[in-house]
C-alpha cells in the first residue's frame, strides 16, 4: 500500500536535523524513547540509499522526534540542501522488500518557475 507523498518546505534548523511532523511519524515504525531506530531511504534523484536515525528527544525545550545521525548529514551534504528547498518523502509497500521510504528533494533557488 502507498500512502499520500509528505512534503515540507525545510527550515535553517532541519538542515542541521529534521524535525518530523506527525504525517511522517504516521509512515514510520513506532518511535522507541529508550533507542534510535534506524530508517533506510532510498532517495529517488540520486538512486542512492541513506540510513537516518529516528530519535526521539527526552530533554530540553522541543520533544518531537528528528532524523538525526550521520546518515542525515551525509544526505544534506550530498544534496546541497538549504532553508527554503522542499523535502518529499513518501511510503512504498514492495512485495520482495517489505516497505520502503523514499525521498526526493526540489531546490527551487534553483528552479523557481517549475
Amino acid at each position: 500500500m502507498e500512502h499520500d507523498r509528505f512534503e515540507k518546505v525545510l527550515k535553517a534548523s532541519d538542515v542541521e536535523r529534521l524535525g518530523v511532523t506527525t504525517t511522517m511519524l504516521e509512515m514510520l515504525p513506532p518511535e522507541d524513547p529508550d533507542r534510535d531506530i534506524p530508517i533506510r531511504v532510498f532517495d529517488n534523484q540520486k538512486w542512492k540509499v541513506y540510513e537516518f536515525k529516528l530519535s526521539s528527544r527526552q530533554r530540553g525545550r522541543y520533544k518531537n522526534p528528528v532524523f538525526q545521525s550521520r546518515g542525515w548529514r551525509v544526505f544534506v551534504n550530498d544534496r546541497g540542501i538549504a532553508a527554503g528547498d522542499v523535502l518529499y518523502f513518501w511510503e512504498e509497500e514492495d512485495p520482495f522488500h517489505g516497505t520502503q521510504y523514499r525521498i526526493a528533494l526540489y531546490k527551487p533557488k534553483l528552479f523557481p518557475h517549475l
